[in-house]
């Protein structure tokens, strides 16, 4: 934003990048099992319980003498509440082209809280054992139809990152893409709409976390809205990007001087899907933090603390990938995503502590935390869809906090709402996605006085590091940016800072199960 030094050569370097993403390859393309010719792979990894296992060596899938490996090793196998039990045998001789099967054994059981569909295991198995390399494939023996979402979903985040090795300008787009053979017991079948969700579910799961993946010198926010430009003119949905100054004389004052000291400065990206049969009476809205990178501004993070931030932008991604799925899927929603894009970094341009900044809303915030910039970001995106785009649904996602690790791990993301009825179907969705959650304190009453300051409506980051920190982050982008009780549809918020640590891929399946847009199990 200051300069134009290096801008030609960067955008030189950034050119291959912006069009693999556009292109939105995955590196496992979905099948029907009995589609794939498993006799000339070299190597057939396969992921099931231990029933599905046998059932499928019994279902003459795989060559004879392959099935008979198979039953003999997963008889062998027995899987653990953490993860699945994996055995590999080399064939010798081979059988026809086939070297090697490497097998994992998916548990069938869950405590209450856990996914009774154990995508966690299957997304494990993929990423340790099905490597990429010529002739490997892939094989899910999905137990029934209720598992099937979980299974094709999670094996996709196996393989999610991007390659800046020697040679390559962005992702490996010379790695091969793995056949992946889906399978369920009779009666059921896949159909061709499994398969079409499977694949457009998988390449949104791959983009999500390969952008997340990608460091801060590749992916800026000029970057970051190059692809989405090139997004919308491959899929046809409608792009309004809001930037540089003008995303302070629209009143974003809170983005904008998040992004201030940086030389790509903030953007507002809002992406729109209107489909002429949507109804008018719902209005669906996303908003994500799209921090490329949080050094912690002048209140700078630590040595060890800063290595990684090249992610504070997950909860971007995560809507940005479930988006394209939603539009490819044919949403028959209103649904508009809005990415907060900005980069927290330190110049003379840069916000200090004492500073007071207007949102949106009209709502005063005083700096005393230029570390907690996430909710000031997102507090204007959900501002300006709440005053221009009249949703019904707010939905806002971020890697927000680091207590929300402390409060609900990594395998779980926090979410907050201000509607029991969201609360209910966000929790399902987690379990039927693989992409889990688990609610904290909805209580604005109780925990919005931690932002009292005297000389503004509010101060970004609370007094009592005690006090369900968790909860107030998303309550200060409730009560800021959506004016709290005054917001009258439902409001939900999703902290997964520990998940996108995890998981790069998270959020894309969870988004698109909240909404009913994935084909019926």
């Amino acid at each position: 934003m200051r300069t134009e030094h290096g801008q030609a050569v960067h955008a030189e370097m950034w050119a291959p990048l912006v069009e693999d993403c556009v292109r939105m390859r995955c590196t496992l393309e979905f099948k029907r099992a009995a589609d794939v010719d498993w006799a000339t792979q070299k190597t057939i990894a396969v992921c099931g319980t231990q029933k599905t296992l046998e059932d499928v060596a019994a279902a003459g899938v795989l060559p004879e003498k392959v099935s008979e490996v198979l039953r003999a090793v997963a008889a062998k196998l027995t899987p653990s509440g953490l993860r699945c039990a994996v055995k590999s045998q080399l064939l010798v001789p081979p059988v026809g082209g086939v070297e090697e099967i490497v097998v994992g054994c998916v548990t069938t059981e869950a405590s209450r809280h856990v996914s009774p569909y154990r995508g966690d295991q299957v997304r494990g198995f993929v990423k340790k054992h099905a490597t990429l390399a010529e002739g490997a494939s892939l094989l899910l023996a999905v137990p029934d139809r209720q598992s099937l979402h979980a299974y094709y979903s999670q094996a996709s985040h196996g393989h999610s990152l991007c390659k800046l090795k020697g040679a390559h300008d962005g992702f490996d787009a010379t790695e091969p893409t793995m056949p992946a053979g889906i399978w369920l017991p009779a009666p059921s079948a896949v159909t061709d709409d499994d398969l079409k969700a499977a694949n457009i579910i998988g390449a949104s799961n791959q983009l999500t976390g390969r952008l997340v993946d990608l460091p801060t010198n590749y992916l800026n926010t000029q970057t970051y809205s190059d692809v989405l430009k090139g997004l919308a003119a491959k899929f046809g949905f409608s792009l309004k990007l809001i930037e540089g100054d003008d995303v302070l004389k629209e009143g974003m004052g809170l983005l904008y001087h998040v992004g201030r000291a940086a030389e790509y400065g903030a953007k507002l990206a809002v992406l729109s899907h209107e489909p002429a049969a949507a109804k008018d009476d719902e209005v669906v809205c996303w908003a994500g933090k799209g921090i490329v990178y949080d050094t912690g501004g002048l209140q700078l993070k630590s040595t060890t603390g800063m290595p990684g931030m090249k992610g504070d932008m997950g909860g971007s991604a995560a809507m940005l990938g479930a988006f394209i799925a939603a539009v490819r899927l044919g949403a028959p929603i209103k649904l508009h995503a809005l990415l907060a894009l900005a980069d927290n970094a330190v110049s003379s341009f840069a916000s200090r502590p004492d500073d007071v900044h207007r949102c949106l809303s009209g709502k005063t915030v005083e700096l005393n935390n230029t570390d907690a910039e996430g909710r000031l970001a997102l507090s204007d995106a959900v501002a300006y869809a709440n005053k221009h785009l009249k949703p019904t649904i707010v939905v806002n996602m971020a890697t927000l906090t680091g207590a929300q690790g402390v409060a609900c791990g990594q395998h779980f993301a926090a979410i907050c709402s201000n509607a029991e009825a969201m609360e209910r179907r966000a929790v399902a969705a987690g379990r039927e996605s693989g992409d889990q959650v688990h609610p904290v304190l909805f209580a604005p009453e109780l925990l919005m006085p931690e932002f009292e300051s005297s000389v503004a409506d509010h101060r970004n980051s609370v007094a009592n590091r005690g006090n369900a920190q968790v909860s107030c982050a998303g309550l200060f982008i409730y009560t800021v940016g959506l004016g709290g009780a005054d917001f009258k549809g439902e409001w939900l918020h999703i902290d997964m800072a520990g998940p996108s640590v995890a998981d790069p891929c998270w959020g894309v399946s969870f988004m698109l199960h909240l909404h009913s847009l994935c084909p019926v199990n």
